[in-house]
Formats: structure tokens, sequence, C-alpha cells
């Protein structure tokens, strides 16, 4: 009987896959403890990539059992497991033939527990969640969901964490369609139509390095639910609104397809209502655009809590994946965006100097700029047990354009209020340009005894020409030409790890990167150099050993390669001052990185390196250039290094059982250099950033404890968080060396639970403190932040209420008002299963203001921004 019962388990929370091959193969052989065969054990293969069961069978009375499948995959692992008996786990070969297993008796302690449906269960390196056992009759997206797993956090950007570390990948039916953009899957894809979150745990794409050292980062991978495979899902979304400036409006039009040979997802998106930049652009990850801004707007500031931002926005997303065979791929990937941004505040900045005295700047900003992105991304992929190919071809651009007015007012005084104020009225205004190219390519291939090699290979081309140029009570203008070209390539050869507790390979590397910039400059402050060519050429050429150690689950990596540089420098000439510069150096960076899977539950990532930094080429440019109305930047043709000593650890733990997860964090890094940087006030606050030979050093190091219990009763969530840092850095002020220590606690909380049935309370709150010391000068603030939703179900399974407020609390603002509030709230009706009304109020409260302060390196700021009046919109979400 429990032999059946094993086995039932085992085909409910297993994902089958089927593949088509003309003749099958069969795997036969007997499960033997000692001399004894084992009767009622259960054999499987399994998928490697995800442990899905490919086929099974139950031993006879003599132990024998048979399988036959009919997949393409070159190789599977095979499992025996049973009552009474270890579990064993073997890669095998798809092919027929017969595989005996000599197993151990285990003993079994059973305790005293209530059978329930399970949330969550594991499987080897894979956790998977039970979609429907989280899921609330309000949530709308996979992201509300998402949002209450355990061990799994997003950011308020999107970045999705597990364990306090990024994912790598993002799946759907095991397939990375998105390449990083996974926020358009996260807000677009229905909770309803996904079965299962699947975290696969330290996670690695290449079928052919999975017997190498593991990836610290997870994956997440969404099975969905059969309706939702293989069929064209087509959905609108139309709003309209008012507020305090006019109309509203919002307009999306979405459609997906899940199959098995091909996936599309298709979206247009706009609006006005003030969100921000469009989610679905961001990218996560590895990012193909290279291009800078040498020089910007300053531009209002955007808030943590209210919103500030005025303007509209449109997104085009067409991103398409195709397969060819069971394991290559084509994706073709076009995302577009369009973002009107127009906003004011107020900046108050206060900046120590070294006798004793402050600067006082304050500034009312108001900016509008409109930016164009658009990129376009083509991969070919190819991904077997012994060979993989990545090749990714992108080509991306942006246009910005952008006016801004600012007025300033400045006074330096001993005591603050002896100065007089000085008024300036600034208008700004960027032109800006950028065209890139980017591939990238990635091959391993791997032998039949586990020799082989990893290369991995990128070239890169950008040019962004752009301008500055300042009007009003000063007048400048700054021009920039700027173009790179670059090509990194690296070889490392591999050895199976899992034969051997020990091996030995090696690595070698080429790096080279060719830039070129052209600068011109109109301004009164720059009386050298306002014109200028940098050509700055850098070329690295490394090899090294890489030695492993393996034993168990315990994996450790040492490399150490010793590397050459070579780098030759040409500036514009100045008289009376070196600016160019030649330089051939060799260097041994070493590195070391462990993974050690303690038990099932336990495991502990850590590395730690040495790096030598040669100063990059924009800290090279000895002409003057302005990055903004008040910041001018003139270095020296100074080559020097830059070094860093760093480490960290991360121990996760996590008991399914008890719905508990954990994890600690600590990293520590040192850096010295004979170069210090900073920055030269005159009486505007104008800024002059420069550089002097003068060593330095600076250190910081910072821990952070993490844990969520989950508990049956009123489906309670409660998950805390303490994170506790030191630094201590120093930095150039009207050329003088200031060194500034700085301490920093965080704590953070969350609480969600049933009130009663069909009414959820949501809170969390964070609390920091931050303190910055110098020589006679001590700065400090502390803020806490809160936020609450209250969910209510109206109408069984058609009307709910959501009702939201956030609170900030500051007691260093100077002013009398400390406190702000934001409420809002939001009315849900289903009219049908495939129409939704949402009726949608924002800034309830009409709070208009919202103050803050900060400490930057050396400076103390308050900014008071301007937020959107109340708004109400009416939103209907159709599903066609």
């Amino acid at each position: 009987m429990m032999q059946r019962l094993l086995l039932a388990m085992l085909l409910t929370l297993s994902q089958f896959t089927a593949f088509a091959q003309s003749l099958p193969t069969s795997i036969k052989g007997i499960v033997r403890c000692g001399k004894t065969p084992v009767e009622g054990s259960i054999v499987a293969l399994l998928q490697p990539s995800d442990s899905s069961v490919v086929a099974y069978a139950m031993t006879n009375k003599l132990g024998y059992y048979q399988l036959q499948t009919t997949t393409s995959l070159s190789e599977l692992l095979i499992k025996v497991t049973g009552f009474g008996i270890k579990r064993q786990l073997s890669p095998i070969k798809n092919q027929t033939q017969t595989f005996d297993f000599s197993v151990e008796k285990e003993d079994i302690k059973l305790r005293e527990a209530v059978v329930r449906s399970q949330k969550m269960w594991s499987n080897r390196d894979t956790l998977n969640y039970l979609v429907s056992a989280y899921l609330k009759d309000y949530d709308r997206t996979i992201a509300d969901v998402l949002r209450k797993l355990p061990g799994i956090t997003i950011e308020d950007n999107g970045n999705i964490k597990y364990q306090g570390t990024p994912i790598n990948h993002f799946y759907i039916e095991n397939l990375d369609m998105l390449q990083g953009r996974y926020n358009l899957a996260t807000q677009s894809i229905k909770a309803e139509d996904v079965a299962t979150v699947q975290v696969l745990e330290n996670h690695e794409h290449a079928h052919a390095l999975r017997d190498q050292m593991p990836s610290a980062n997870a994956a997440i991978n969404l099975k969905l639910k059969n309706k939702a495979k293989g069929i064209w899902s087509q959905s609108v979304e139309v709003g309209s609104g008012v507020y305090g400036e006019g109309l509203l409006w919002k307009g999306t039009a979405r459609a997906m397809y899940f199959g098995k040979a091909q996936q599309h997802l298709l979206q247009y998106s706009g609006d006005n209502m003030g969100h921000g930049l469009n989610a679905a652009l961001v990218h996560y990850g590895i990012s193909a655009n290279t291009n800078r801004h040498m020089m910007d707007l300053v531009k209002h500031a955007t808030p943590a809590i209210g919103n500030s931002w005025l303007g509209y926005q449109h997104g085009l997303h067409l991103n398409n994946l195709a397969k060819l065979t069971d394991s290559a791929t084509i994706k073709y990937n076009f995302n577009y965006g369009y973002n009107l941004s127009r906003g004011s505040s107020f900046a108050q900045t206060r900046y120590l100097l070294p006798d004793a005295s402050q600067l006082l700047l304050r500034e009312n900003i108001a900016d509008r700029t409109h930016t164009h992105t658009a990129d376009l991304q083509l991969t070919y992929e190819k991904n077997l047990q012994r060979h993989y190919l990545n090749n990714s071809l992108s080509i991306f651009g942006q246009w910005e354009e952008g006016k801004g007015e600012i007025l300033s007012e400045n006074r330096k005084s001993v005591p603050l209020s002896l100065g007089t104020p000085k008024a300036t009225a600034i208008q700004q205004a960027l032109h800006y340009r950028s065209l890139g190219l980017l591939n990238r390519t990635r091959w391993v291939h791997r032998t039949s005894k586990g020799g082989g090699f990893e290369w991995n290979s990128t070239q890169s081309f950008s040019s962004s020409p752009q301008a500055l140029t300042i009007g009003g009570d000063m007048r400048a203008r700054q021009d920039v030409d700027l173009t790179t070209i670059s090509t990194s390539n690296k070889v490392e050869l591999l050895q199976n790890l899992r034969t051997q507790n020990w091996t030995l390979s090696g690595t070698a590397h080429f790096d080279a990167t060719y830039t070129t910039a052209t600068t011109s400059l109109s301004h009164p402050d720059a009386l050298i150099a306002p014109n200028g060519h940098l050509t700055h050429i850098q070329a690295i050429v490394g090899v090294g050993p890489v030695v492993n150690y393996t034993k168990g689950s315990f994996q450790s990596t040492l490399k150490l390669p010793f590397t050459f540089h070579y780098t030759a420098l040409d500036n514009s000439q100045i008289v009376e001052e070196t600016t160019d510069a030649h330089r051939l150096q060799a260097r041994c960076l070493p590195s070391w990185s462990l993974l050690w899977k303690i038990t099932n539950e336990t495991t502990l990532n850590a590395k730690a390196d040495y790096a030598a930094q040669e100063t990059s080429w924009d800290r090279l440019l000895t002409a003057n250039v302005m990055q903004n109305y008040k910041n001018l930047s003139r270095y020296r043709a100074l080559l020097h290094d830059n070094h860093k000593a760093s480490a960290q650890f991360d121990m996760a733990y996590k008991d399914l059982f008890n719905g508990f997860f954990a994890h600690l964090k600590g990293n520590w890094n040192r850096m010295w250099s004979n170069i210090a940087y900073g920055t030269t006030l005159d009486a505007q606050a104008h800024t002059v950033v420069e550089a002097a030979y003068s060593p330095n050093h600076s250190h910081q190091y910072s821990i952070t404890a993490y844990g969520r219990k989950d508990i049956d009763w009123q489906t309670l969530q409660c998950e805390l968080s303490a994170t506790a840092g030191r630094g201590e850095r120093g930095m150039l002020r009207q050329s003088s060396l200031l060194t500034y220590h700085t301490t920093h606690y965080a704590l953070r909380g969350a609480l969600s639970f049933d009130l009663f049935n069909g009414c959820r309370m949501d809170y969390n709150a964070t609390w920091q403190h931050h303190r910055s010391k110098a020589t006679l000068h001590t700065f400090t603030t502390s803020d806490l932040e809160q936020r609450a939703h209250l969910h209510l179900r109206l109408w069984p399974s058609r009307m709910f209420l959501k009702l939201h407020i956030s609170h900030t609390h500051n007691n260093h603002l100077g002013t009398e008002q400390k406190d702000f509030y934001f409420i809002g709230g939001e009315l849900k009706f289903k009219l049908s299963k495939s129409i939704e009304l949402h009726l949608n109020g924002d800034n309830l409260s009409n709070t208009r203001s919202l103050i803050t302060h900060s400490l930057e390196e050396l400076e103390e700021v308050h900014t008071i921004y301007h937020l959107r009046p109340l708004s109400i919109t009416l939103t209907a979400h159709i599903n066609l």
C-alpha cells in the first residue's frame, strides 16, 4: 500500500513532457540491497533541465524493472526511490542498455504531522510553488502572486530576487523568450493561467556546464496550465479619468501565445497616468546598451513615496521565440519606448568645506525631456548535453531632447545665517544621440570523457554625439562626440568535476578597447583647454590556471590569472602639461569561490577576489568638460591603478515543512589608490571635478539578516530583515583630502494576514538611520516609511475594494511638518469572466508636496518634491 502511495505522489508532483522519436529506448535492470532484490521500489527517468519525469516503473518481486522512452535528449537522469532504501540518482546515456542498482538500507523516522495540500515541494534543486495555494480572488497577474511566495521578493523597480540574490533567468515553460525583460511577463500573464512557479536553485542555463561550479543565482520557471498553452490570448485595457491639470488616459493592447514550438508576447501601451518610465523597458541582467552620457540636465527629483511624474509615454514590444528542434531556438525581440517626462522640485544642498565653513545652494528645478529608446535583438541558441552555442546580435539607439529652467541661490558662511543670497536664473537644453551594435557569442564543447572548453566573445561599437547648452544669467555650450570600439574574448578549459576531487584546467583572455572623444566647450570659467581630443587604447592579455576541488556537495574554485595591460593615451597638447601616456603593466588577479550545500536545507556561497583597475579613460581627459550647468571636470594624464580586495558570503536556509526561509549575507571591501578625486567649489557653488596625486584608501563592510515565516492560522506571513554597515572614505574638497566615516542601519518588516474571510491586511515598514562624520562636521538622518494595504471582498467573486495608505516620517527635515500621508483606493468589479472594471483614486489626501532629507559625500540634501494632485480614473480590462 505504501509503495502505491509513493507512486501516486510521484505522479502528482511531476510534470510530464512528451517527445516524438521513431524508435523507443529501453532501459532495464535489477535493484538489489546487498544480494537481496528490492520489491516495490520506483525507478524513474528524469530530464536533467528540470527533473521532469520522462518514464517510470516499479520493481517486481525479483527487483526487476524496465523503462521505455522516446525522448530525443542525449543524456538523462535515472533515479531509484523506495521505503527503507536510500535514494540514488545517476546520469545515464539515452540508449538501450542494462542498468542495475545496488542500494543501501535507510531507517525512516516518522513524526506526527497533519496531512494537508502541499503549497511547496522540492525535487533536487527545484523548488515548486503551487500557485492556487497562494492565489486570492482579487489577484490579476502572476506578479501579484510572486510577491507572496516565501523566499521570493520583488523590489519596487521590479527586480526579482530569491533568497536576497537576483535571478539570472526567467523562463516560461522552460523557454527564456524575454531575455531579461521579465516585467513584460509578470505584468501580463494572468495568475489563474499558471499552475506552478518553479525556482531552479544554483541554476546554470547551459546543459553542457551542469557539472561545473554552479551559479549562486537561481532562475524562475512558470509552468502554465493546459488551458493557457497553445492558444492565442488577447486583451485590451482602456481607461480615462481626471486630475488637477486635465484629462487622463490609458490604453494597452496585448497578444500572447505559449506553445511547445513557439512563444510570442506582443504589446502596445501608452498612458499619462504618472506611473514613471515604462516598466516593460527595464532590463535586468547584462544589458546590450553600452552608451553613456558625458553630460546631462540637472533634473527634478522623483520620490520613493508619492508621484511627481507628469507627461506621457508609449511602448511597443514584439518578443518572439521559435523552436527549430528540441535543442535549438531562435529569438527575435524588438522594444521601443517613448517618454515625455516633466516635473519640478526644490533642492537645498549644504556642502562641507575643510575650513569648517559651509556652502549652501538652493535650486528650484523644472525640466521637460523627450526620450526615444529602441533596441532589436536576434538570438540563436543550441543547448545540448555536450554542446552549447548562443549568439546574440543587438542593435540599440537612444534619442533625447531636454530643456529645463533653474533658479538658484547660494551663500557661504561660518554660521550659515550670515551669508548673503545670490540668485541666478539658468536655462538648460540637452541634445543627445546614440547608436550601438553588439554581438555576444558563447560556445561550449564537451567530450565524452568530460573534457572540453568554454569560449565567450563580445564585440561592440557605439557612437554618442551629445551637446548641452546653458543660457540665462550664464552662457555656455558643451559638445562631445564619443566613439567606442571594443572586443572581449575568453576561453576556459573544462574538466568533469564529478569524477574526481581535484581538477586542474586553465583560462586565457584577450580584451581590447579603442575610444575617441572630441570635445568643444564655450564656458566663462574654462580658460585652459576648452577644446580637446582624446584617443585611448587599452589591450589586456591574460592566462592562468584554474583549480577546482569537489567532494560531494562541496565545490570550490581558485583562479590565478596573470595579465599584461597595455595602455596608450593621446590628448590634445596643453602648454607645460603632460597630456600623453603609455604603460605596460603585469598583474596577478586571484579569485576564489565556494558553493557548499551543507544539507538539503542549508547552502553556503562565498567568494573573494583582488582586482586592480587602471584609471578609466574619462578620468584621463585633460580638456574641460561641462557635465551640467554647475559642474566642470578636468583631469590629468595620470595612469595609476585602483586596487580593490573584497569578500562576501551568503548562507541560505529553507524549511519547506514549516514554511520558513532565511538568509544571512555579509560583504567587505577595501580600496586603495595613489590618485584621489574630488571637487573644488567656487562662491556660486559651481564645482570643478578634479584629480590629484594623494595616496588614499577606503573600506566598507555590511551584514544583512533576513527571515520569513508562513503560518496557516489566518494565512499569516511574517517577514523581517536587518542591515548594518560602516565605511570610511577619503575625497578631495577644495584640494584638501578629507576623510569621512559613514554608518547605516536599516530595519524592514512585513506582516500579512486575513482579518476574516474575504478581508486581508498587508503591512510593511522600513526604518533607516544614516550618519556621516568628518572633521568638525557630523550629519545624521533617520526616516520611517510605512505602507498598508487592505483588501476587502464586497461581493464574492465579483466586487473587491482595495485601500492603501503610505506614511513617511523624518525628524531632520528642519520644518514643522515631519509626517506625510498618501491615501489611495481601487474598486474592482468583475462584470463577466472577460470584463473587469477598475475605479481608481490616487492621492486621495491631495498631498501636494513631500520633503526628504538625505546624506551624500560630504553633502547634506533637503528636497521638496512637487506631487501630482488627486486623480480619479476608470479602466476596463477586456479579455478577447
